[in-house]
């Protein structure tokens, strides 16, 4: 049985606004994502926003008794991981609202996982 025109364009519509409404919500939350990591020893405490820059970052008194050079290597090994978390935070977020199996959160889990790639073997002090 031939369905109406009408319903067709009314459903399509339904379907396109809903549609909108769940993107629009998905970049108001995202946007108020970040993540924050600490290093194994506590001396460097590093946040990122939901574009994966740093938004934060703490040290304590030991991590200036640190070289120079190991106290970068710290703060980007941890920055890393906080980027990381990011990603991960950011495929749940999406999931949540599309459903885990979605091509959408299929796009953003991998836009996200290449772009803040999770190095294996990184280490903290």
């Amino acid at each position: 049985m031939p369905q109406d025109p009408e319903e067709l364009l009314a459903d399509w519509q339904w379907r396109v606004q809903r549609q909108t409404e769940a993107t629009l919500e998905l970049s108001r939350r995202m946007k108020r994502v970040d993540a924050t990591v600490q290093s194994a020893h506590g001396d460097v405490t590093v946040t990122v926003d939901h574009a994966g820059s740093l938004s934060d970052l703490r040290l304590t008194g030991d991590a200036l008794r640190l070289t120079p050079d190991e106290l970068a290597r710290l703060i980007l090994s941890t920055c890393r991981r906080a980027q990381s978390r990011l990603a991960e935070q950011m495929t749940d977020l999406v999931a949540g609202i599309y459903g885990s199996d979605s091509p959408t959160t299929a796009f953003v889990a991998e836009s996200y996982a290449e772009q803040f790639p999770t190095a294996p073997g990184e280490r903290d002090r």
